[in-house]
Parts: C-alpha cells; structure tokens; sequence
C-alpha cells in the first residue's frame, strides 16, 4: 500500500496460521474442487488478492493446507509404528485411527481420502498429491511390516505387501464408515471384530 510520502508501505498483518487453518478444514470438508475461491476467501477471511500473495493460487494454497494437515493432525499413524510389537502396532493404527476421526474439530474423515475428490483436470494435481501421500504411508507400513518378519512376529506364509494393502483398506473403510456418520462406539466394535479376525 501506499504511505503519504508515497513509497510503499508493509501490507496490513494477518494470523497466517489461522487463515491456512481454515482453508485446510474446508478443503478437508468439501475437497480440492468443492472449495471454490469464494468460499475460501470468506473462511479464511481474506481476499482473494490477499490469498494469491500470502499462499500462491488454488493449487499452491492446497498444498500449504495439505502440509499442514500432515504436520499438525496426521502424526498418529506414524506414531503408531513405533511402537514395540507388531501386535502393539496393529491395535495402535486402529485404536488411534478411530480416535482420530471422531476428534471434534475436524470432519470426520481423512483428508488424504477427502481431500482430492474430483473428477475434472484442475483437480488432478490436487489426486496426485493424495495419492502420493497414500502410497508413503503404506510404504511406512511395509518397512514395519517387514521389520515384524525379521523378528519373527509375522509369519513367513504371510506376503507382506498384501498384508499392508489389507490393514490400509481396512483402515481406510474406517474413514468411510465415519464420513457416513458411525459413532464412536460403532467404528470400535468394527475395529475390535478386525482385531479379532487378524488374531490380535
């Protein structure tokens, strides 16, 4: 902006935390292509200027609320590899997936799953981005995984890859299940019958 001596001045201040903290919920909530500018501008409580200086356009936007997301709210599944025992680790990623998706404050999905739905060619880079982050965090199993056949706790008959793709698309079915509006209490009785049937 313009001060009275002519010369440019510093842009009125904004909580940047705070407005990328919005875009990510609506991007979360209604995905890449269903948060349109306007929309965003009136959650983020910015113009539309100010988002394209502040974050870039749509796309770059998206990113920086996809970062976010993975560096505020997605540590749980990581964390849930850490711990001792393979039979630890499974219970943990459905113990804390279910925690995770009935946290007030957030929709009741993951973003990587809600987060890319859209079919036209502006939303692809927007699916690839998800489907990236989807393919590291099976990859993170697998190392675990892998980890768990070494020290003998998986068993040899056991192919890991398939192993890692069934406990993700269960998980992943826990994340649908709560966007269709299962409670709490449903989504752990799912989990405990999975549990039960991986012998844990």
């Amino acid at each position: 902006m313009k001060t009275g001596n002519g010369k440019t001045g510093r842009p009125i201040g904004f909580d940047k935390d705070a407005a990328l903290e919005a875009a990510m919920l609506l991007f979360w909530e209604r995905g890449f292509e269903g948060a349109s500018m306007a929309d965003l501008t009136q959650a983020m409580g910015l113009s539309a200027s100010s988002i394209y200086a502040a974050f870039g356009d749509k796309q770059a936007l998206f990113s920086h609320a996809v970062k976010r997301y993975l560096e505020t709210r997605a540590q749980y599944g990581r964390t849930a590899l850490e711990e001792p025992t393979l039979k630890e680790v499974v219970r943990a990623l459905f113990d804390s997936t279910v925690t995770f998706l009935t946290t007030p404050g957030h929709p009741p999905t993951c973003m990587t799953l809600a987060g890319a739905v859209g079919c036209s060619v502006e939303a692809a880079p927007a699916r690839e981005i998800m489907t990236e982050i989807r393919k590291q965090n099976e990859a993170a199993m697998r190392e675990r995984f892998l980890q768990a056949r070494k020290s003998g706790e998986l068993s040899k008959d056991i192919h890991v890859d398939d192993y890692t793709r069934y406990l993700s698309s269960m998980l992943a079915g826990l994340s649908i299940q709560a966007a269709n509006g299962s409670t709490k209490a449903e989504l752990k009785r799912t989990s405990q019958m999975a549990l039960r049937y991986l012998g844990y």
